[in-house]
């Protein structure tokens, strides 16, 4: 493995680690559910507000300075959140780390697919995402017997020897026909409107939105343990790890790899409503979709960093407006009716087109 590849690798594992091991601490942190929700969104706030100003900005100054900065703040955010007990420091190293977020994955993106074997790459960075997500959850519950904050510690100190590697990575500014600052802003709209890759914006937000809606209810739905749920839950991630590595190495196009992981998804979602192995099912789902839609978005076009950046926006965009729209339904419908109703939407992803992704890469 080369060390592009290795710095990458282990810098997403720590930053989706670090952006997880928050969530069994939240009650600690603070009595008050308001300020504990703020803890929590505060990462997806910064996620949101940066990933397409860095994705441009990466296009533009070379994908290996984000690298490094994401890793930067991503340290940084992890020892005020270790150090401090004050909320409003607590929420603003979490936009912060966020930030972090916005700044790693459209240059990561980026740098994945201009690998020959750029598929299997992104089969194993998604791999490594869900792993971190996974571990993050699972270690910081368990360190709390050392000490409240520990699993905080543990990444942090993990992110040390991926900035080390982020710092030995070649900058890569140089990169020629890179546009000026008022081509690149049109670039975005281009990019938002153009029906090649409308489709696949569509997607995702919608997908990962809706997968973002099972697990914000779930356990309001089932009456499951504590223990059990967090089994039922954990197996989102297992179920996309297997898949985001099967996707990788799938001998098929793009197209079909979405396709499948929505019919798959939305599958999963109903299921649900029967047995909690629907989540499983579910991220086994969205892990070939996530394969397929990052590989997709990367063969249609070069300004690689702005399009990861909108893929991405639109991603987490998902996850935060959703499952709030989902509350509304709430007020009519019950949990059963609402899970179908995402099942659908989901499975229903799988009669697009994308037309533009017909032909294998």
């Amino acid at each position: 493995m080369n060390r592009i590849r290795a710095c990458l690798y282990l810098s997403v594992f720590v930053i989706m680690g670090l952006s997880d091991a928050v969530v069994p601490i939240l009650p600690e942190l603070s009595d008050e559910i308001f300020v504990q929700s703020t803890i929590f969104s505060a990462y997806f706030a910064g996620a949101l507000v940066s990933m397409i100003p860095f994705g441009m900005l990466a296009d533009r100054y070379g994908n290996a300075r984000f690298i490094l900065l994401s890793i930067v703040l991503t340290i940084t955010s992890g020892l005020l959140i270790f150090l401090s007990t004050s909320s409003h420091v607590l929420v603003s190293a979490r936009f912060v780390e966020g930030c972090a977020c916005g700044a790693f994955f459209p240059a990561a993106f980026s740098m994945l697919v201009k690998f020959e074997n750029r598929r299997q790459c992104l089969g194993e960075f998604t791999f490594l995402i869900n792993v971190g997500l996974a571990l993050g959850v699972v270690a910081a519950a368990e360190l709390t017997h050392y000490h409240l904050k520990c699993g905080i510690l543990s990444f942090v100190l993990l992110a040390i020897p991926a900035l080390v590697l982020a710092i030995s990575l070649k900058q890569d500014s140089d990169e020629p026909d890179i546009p000026h600052a008022p081509q690149r802003i049109s670039g975005i709209f281009a990019i938002l409107s153009d029906a090649r890759y409308l489709q696949i914006w569509v997607i995702a937000f919608v997908l990962f939105g809706m997968t973002g809606v099972l697990v914000a209810y779930f356990p309001s739905f089932t009456d499951l343990t504590q223990s059990l749920m967090g089994l039922a839950l954990s197996g989102v991630y297992f179920g996309a790890m297997a898949t985001s590595l099967i996707g990788g190495r799938a001998r098929t196009t793009e197209r079909w790899l979405i396709r499948a992981g929505a019919l798959i998804t939305g599958i999963g979602i109903v299921a649900t409503l029967c047995h909690p192995i629907g989540l499983t099912i579910m991220g086994a789902g969205s892990g070939f979709a996530m394969v397929g839609l990052v590989a997709g978005v990367a063969s249609l076009g070069s300004d690689h960093g702005m399009a990861m950046g909108v893929f991405n926006t639109c991603t987490y965009a998902g996850f935060a407006a959703l499952p709030v729209f989902a509350a509304g339904i709430l007020w009519y419908a019950d949990y059963a009716t609402l899970f179908g109703i995402a099942g659908v939407a989901v499975g229903a992803l799988a009669l697009f087109p994308l037309n533009a992704l017909a032909v294998k890469q």
